[in-house]
């Protein structure tokens, strides 16, 4: 409670802090604790420490399980989390690391980002797609394709050509882990 409290008031420190003192305490967070800090620090712009924090609540096995086959499912994560995931897969297909499931799109095809239709959201109305659509045209600026599914208005899908020349430049880049 404590740290969703601190997630509401933009408080990434105190949140960091509790999460600490947890972990000093043998006491293990739950995916909601895990979520409040995750939203605490993506929400002030500490997005590193957000991708910190999920990458230690995937390896705890607190989140819900998010990839199915070539689809990552966000129905269970809130905006924040589910933008901190999108980093976190994105990061991976460029660093490939070979202790957790990695996206190939050369292998996989198109991603699929299942973000559901809002059925289950207050007033009905999708507030996890359209947030991720905003990330992909706001900070990836269009150059990696997010498209609405013709077929599931709850279905993203990122085409594997738009995700290979991203990768691509990416590596380049930053030079290749192989």
């Amino acid at each position: 409670a404590a740290i969703s409290a601190c997630e509401k008031g933009g408080q990434w420190k105190t949140a960091l802090s509790l999460l600490d003192e947890m972990r000093d305490r043998e006491i293990k967070p739950d995916v909601i604790t895990y979520s409040a800090a995750i939203s605490a620090c993506e929400l002030t712009g500490q997005i590193d420490l957000a991708l910190d924090i999920f990458k230690r609540a995937v390896s705890a096995d607190v989140l819900p399980a998010l990839w199915k086959e070539n689809s990552v499912d966000f129905h269970d994560l809130c905006v924040p989390v589910a933008r901190t995931a999108i980093r976190s897969l994105l990061t991976d297909m460029i660093l490939r690391p070979r202790d957790r499931h990695v996206h190939d799109p050369a292998k996989d095809g198109d991603l699929v980002l299942i973000t559901g239709r809002g059925k289950h959201s207050d007033g009905g109305k999708a507030i996890v797609r359209p947030a991720i659509m905003a990330m992909f045209r706001d900070e990836l600026h269009d150059e990696l394709r997010c498209e609405e599914d013709s077929k599931n208005p709850g279905i993203l899908v990122v085409p594997a050509a738009s995700l290979l020349a991203w990768v691509s430049c990416r590596e380049h880049f930053h030079g290749s882990t192989e």
